[in-house]
């Protein structure tokens, strides 16, 4: 199967993105905890790439969610982009709020800048692949 039929899989776009999470935060947490010890490393890595993973393949199936059940209404993309932002936007803040996270804002923007640019790009690349099949 070649790299481009790939990504006309719903279970591969979405797989192929939370593996691209977990190796990028889990690699990230790993490297930033090394000098607690290699094993503080490896399990920081492993939960934060976890929860990376997770948390994409979440995202990926609600984007395709709404891309599809709006694949009629003339604001597709956007209805598609501004409802997956908002659901990423209000889960993180809500539980931040409910941990009792002072600085809410600052501890989840670097987060929601990184989540907002992988939700374009994924509608992005859904809409793209919408006009290719329609053709």
């Amino acid at each position: 199967m070649k790299i481009q039929g790939l990504f006309h899989s719903k279970f591969a776009r979405g797989f192929i993105s939370a593996i691209a999470g977990f190796l990028a935060y889990g690699s990230w947490a790993y490297f930033v905890n090394l000098d607690h010890g290699t094993h503080a490393g490896i399990k920081a890595g492993f939960t934060q790439g976890t929860y990376s993973f997770l948390l994409t393949l979440i995202l990926a199936v609600i984007m395709e969610s709404f891309f599809h059940r709006f694949r009629k209404h003339k604001a597709q993309f956007r209805i598609t982009f501004i409802f997956t932002c908002l659901i990423l936007y209000f889960s993180a803040w809500g539980i931040n709020f409910l941990l009792g996270t002072p600085e809410i804002l600052l501890t989840i923007l670097p987060g929601s800048i990184i989540g907002t640019i992988y939700t374009f790009s994924y509608t992005l690349t859904l809409a793209r692949l919408q006009r290719i099949d329609a053709s």
